[in-house]
This record gives C-alpha cells, sequence and structure tokens, in this order.
C-alpha cells in the first residue's frame, strides 16, 4: 500500500504520462536520453526511478518530485526496464496510471541475455561463465540472475495487454532502433503526442554500451565521491576504446534458441513486430 502521509490526489501530482518499462538491455537507456533532449518532454530527473517495483513504499508525493520542470511539457516519463519483468510492478502501474502510456522496447532474447550478462560480470557482479549461468537458469536451480526468465516476453506481454488496451501500448526493437533509429525515435514521439521532427544534438550516439573498467575497486570506491569528481574518475577508470565481449558459444546459442523459440512463441502476432535479425 501506498503510505497514506504521502497521498495527493492524483490530479494535483506531477506524474508521468508515459512510461518506458523494458525490457532491460534493449536500448532503454538510449531512447530515454534522446527524449531528455525533446523540448516537449520532460523525464524524470533520473533514469530508472523504480517507484513501482523497489520504492512503492515511499509514496505518490515522492514519485511526483522524481518530475519537477513539468510545467511547460507536452509528454513526461520515465523509463525504468525493470517494470515489464515485475508483475506487481505493473498492476500497480494500471492502477495508479490507468490512462499512461507504455513504450516497451524488445531485443533478440539470447542477444538481450548475453548482453546482460556482461554487463553485470564487467561489473563484478558475476563470475561463472555464461554457459554455467544459462544451465542453471534452465534446470530450474535457484539463482540470483534472470537473465532467461526476463527474455519469455511471450509471458510479459500477455501480462502488459490484459491490463492496458491496446492502443496504449507501443511496442518496438532493439534492433530496429539500430537499423533505423530515425524511424523507431519518430514512431515513439508520434506516440506520445510530441512533434516527430525535432532530433537531439546527441541522436544516433551510444548510450549505456558494454564497458569494461580498469579497476573494479576504483569504481566502488569512486561511487563515495561528489557527483562531479565521480563523473571525472568514471570516464579514467574505463578503458579506452569501443570495447567488444567475446562471442557467445556456438552450442549456447542453439540452445538457447531452442528455449526462447518456446518461450515466444505467437510474440510477432501479438506484439506486431517481426524483426528479421531474430531468425
Amino acid at each position: 500500500m501506498v503510505r497514506e502521509d504521502s497521498v495527493v490526489k492524483t490530479a494535483a501530482l506531477k506524474q508521468p504520462t508515459f512510461i518506458i518499462a523494458g525490457a532491460m538491455r534493449c536500448a532503454t537507456s538510449a531512447l530515454n536520453s534522446y527524449l531528455r533532449e525533446h523540448p516537449e518532454v520532460e523525464v524524470a530527473s533520473t533514469k530508472e526511478v523504480h517507484f513501482f517495483d523497489e520504492n512503492f513504499h515511499l509514496g505518490l508525493g515522492w514519485y511526483s518530485r522524481q518530475f519537477p520542470d513539468v510545467d511547460q511539457a507536452v509528454a513526461v516519463g520515465e523509463a525504468t526496464p525493470n517494470y515489464m519483468f515485475s508483475s506487481e510492478a505493473m498492476s500497480r502501474i494500471a492502477e495508479v496510471l490507468p490512462g499512461v502510456q507504455i513504450v516497451i522496447m524488445l531485443r533478440n532474447p539470447i542477444d538481450r541475455a548475453y548482453s546482460h550478462y556482461w554487463h553485470d560480470r564487467t561489473r563484478g557482479k558475476i563470475g561463472a561463465p555464461f554457459d554455467t549461468v544459462v544451465e542453471r537458469e534452465c534446470s530450474g536451480a535457484q539463482t540470483d540472475t534472470a537473465y532467461i526468465d526476463r527474455g519469455r516476453y511471450r509471458e510479459q506481454l500477455d501480462r502488459v495487454f490484459q491490463l492496458f488496451p491496446r492502443e496504449a501500448i507501443h511496442v518496438s526493437t532493439f534492433e530496429e532502433f539500430v537499423r533505423d533509429p530515425d524511424s523507431v525515435y519518430a514512431g515513439v514521439c508520434r506516440f506520445i503526442g510530441v512533434s516527430e521532427e525535432y532530433r537531439p544534438a546527441t541522436f544516433g550516439t551510444r548510450v549505456n554500451a558494454y564497458t569494461e573498467f580498469r579497476s573494479l575497486t576504483v569504481r566502488t570506491l569512486g561511487k563515495r565521491l561528489p557527483e562531479r569528481a565521480r563523473q571525472v574518475v568514471g570516464r579514467l577508470n574505463q578503458k579506452g576504446g569501443r570495447v567488444e565481449y567475446p562471442p557467445m558459444e556456438p552450442e549456447t546459442r542453439i540452445h538457447l534458441r531452442q528455449v526462447f523459440a518456446e518461450a515466444n512463441q505467437g510474440l510477432p502476432e501479438l506484439a506486431g513486430i517481426d524483426p528479421p535479425e531474430w531468425t
């Protein structure tokens, strides 16, 4: 339940008109970054507010304060890509913001899982090889990861479509965003009701790309510094140049193709997508 002393009438709150609800490692950071620069859009002061999944107990007043400059905005939004994966979060969104628009970005679930794994590994969150993690998850063993489950899009989207009307949901893909960013960005702008002609100065630049660090210890200690110093230390601690993680084992990819083919059966028809890269 939302804390009673924090509840304010919905109409008086600064609340989003759209939410980028998922999925992780599917270009949600890039989309949020580009929309942040749109003159008709205001997004939350920080990406991944995590109100509906982790901070709900703080109340609607706290949530409202995450959108400080919305008075002149045509569209107000936030991006927390964990929402789609959380049945509790999506139910809360439907209850608190019944008229909100839901933006969803998907990605080939095999590549999404591998990207998520390396994102965690380079930050010291996991050390086991990817194929070992896949074996554990697919066997049903208790794990702290959900790389496979997060790619079972059909189950998650079924839930979203049960909670929100079809016209309130916009689904696109990471692959299409990479192939034709202009079209995808324009489509999202059109969906949330702002000009689709504007392009930010940073449009097309990589956002939240895979990064390797010279020292995880320095990265951890750097988080305790003031923001400006933290940013400087963070940049210096990153390995220079574009870094790519090693390719996935072919046998693991074949196995995951079978897993996700079964889990996401009927997804193209449901979501209205058919990215050729997925096949």
